[in-house]
This record gives structure tokens, C-alpha cells and sequence, in this order.
């Protein structure tokens, strides 16, 4: 129970920063929310001081929506423009700092917390390249950057090789629920049940990787 109620509150402090807000405007600073506490975990995994526990939760919350807004040329870029999505980074890292002791004895549950954020960001950078004017293809290519873009940045800002290159499957995950996504908006679906089942996809196939430890195959070279 501790973990919703802290989290819940957190949210409803940033909700709070704004009197009218879409929906997919909340969903977005839930994603950003829950990328602070995953990105906190990693940090705090470095023995990093305050500072770079910070620095590395906004790089993994923020990077890859910064890496979307540059490539798209949409200025100025949306943390900027709304402080909202920074303070939510860092309320994600109050929570994780609070619960550090309980969030990493329950590795599952960060891993399901982190999922559900790859899928929100997913989804919803592929709906705004989509507004933009982009091609279906070229969207969910973004998706992908978007949400790999911060974990990416943040290995490399540790000198680490980018888990993602060795044995992750969000990339896969997010292009196979970006796919759903854009040929359900071709259906009479209701948007926000659009949403709903791609995120959902984007979840469930990142969680059957792990469980059944799937991966893509390995080329090396002997030399």
C-alpha cells in the first residue's frame, strides 16, 4: 500500500500544477513519473551521488522525447516549454529514494513500472509525430527513439554498453504495439480503447520477453 499511496500523491502534486489537462497530457507525465523512479533505481545502482541520480533520472525520462522534439524540429522542446514534466522526474525520484529499500527488493515489480512507462511514451510520441503530419512508419520509428532514447543516453552517460543492444526486446516490443496502434486508428475504435490496447501490447510482449527470457540473436565473429 505504501508504494500507490506515495506515488498517487506525487502524481496529484504535478497534476495539480494545471487547472485543465488532457488526458493524454496526464498519461504523458505518468510515463515521465514512473521513467524518475526507474531511472533513479539505475542510478542509485551506480553509487552515484545526489546530483547524478537526478541528472541520470531526468536523461532517462527525458532523453528520448528531447532525441523526438529535435529530429521532428518541434521547438522549444516539451520540458522546456512545460516545467511540469521536470518536477515530475523529480517526484519520481523523491519516491524512489523514499522506498529505495523496498523498490529494490521488489525487482519485478520496478521492471512492470518501467514497462508500463516504455509503453505510455511509446504510444503517445507515435500519436504526436502522427499530428505532426509523419508517415505511419516513420511515427513508429520515433516511438522507438523515444522511449529507447533515455535508457540509451543514460548507459552511455555511465560508460555502460546500452542494455537495450544486448538483451532487450523494448524495441521490438514498442514497434509491434506501435503497428496495432496505427492499424487500429484505420478501425472505428474509440481512441482512448486505441490507446489502451496498444500500451497494453507494448506491456504484455515486453513482460513475455523477460519471462521466457526471448531475445534476438546474437552475431559475432570469431576472429
Amino acid at each position: 500500500m505504501l508504494i500507490p499511496t506515495a506515488s498517487g500523491f506525487c502524481i496529484l502534486i504535478v497534476f495539480k500544477l494545471r487547472k485543465k489537462m488532457s488526458v493524454l497530457y496526464e498519461i504523458t507525465l505518468t510515463g515521465t513519473f514512473l521513467f524518475g523512479i526507474s531511472g533513479t533505481l539505475a542510478a542509485m545502482r551506480r553509487n552515484l551521488d545526489l546530483f547524478g541520480i537526478c541528472f541520470i533520472a531526468c536523461v532517462s525520462a527525458l532523453g528520448g522525447s528531447t532525441i523526438r522534439d529535435v529530429l521532428t524540429g518541434h521547438y522549444p522542446l516539451v520540458w522546456v516549454q512545460d516545467s511540469s514534466f521536470v518536477m515530475a522526474v523529480l517526484a519520481g525520484v523523491v519516491v524512489a529514494l523514499c522506498l529505495r529499500k523496498t523498490l529494490s527488493a521488489w525487482k519485478k515489480i520496478v521492471f512492470v513500472v518501467d514497462t508500463i512507462g516504455i509503453g505510455i511514451f511509446a504510444i503517445i510520441s507515435i500519436n504526436k509525430c502522427l499530428l505532426l503530419g509523419l508517415s505511419p512508419g516513420v511515427s513508429v520509428l520515433f516511438g522507438i527513439v523515444s522511449t529507447i532514447g533515455g535508457s540509451l543516453l543514460r548507459d552511455i552517460v555511465c560508460n555502460e554498453i546500452p542494455i537495450i543492444f544486448r538483451k532487450e526486446l523494448s524495441a521490438t516490443a514498442v514497434a509491434i504495439g506501435g503497428l496495432v496502434y496505427i492499424l487500429l486508428l484505420k478501425t472505428a475504435f474509440p481512441h482512448y480503447l486505441t490507446t489502451v490496447v496498444a500500451i497494453s501490447v507494448i506491456v504484455v510482449a515486453r513482460l513475455a520477453s523477460r519471462k521466457y527470457n526471448l531475445s534476438l540473436p546474437v552475431i559475432a565473429v570469431n576472429e
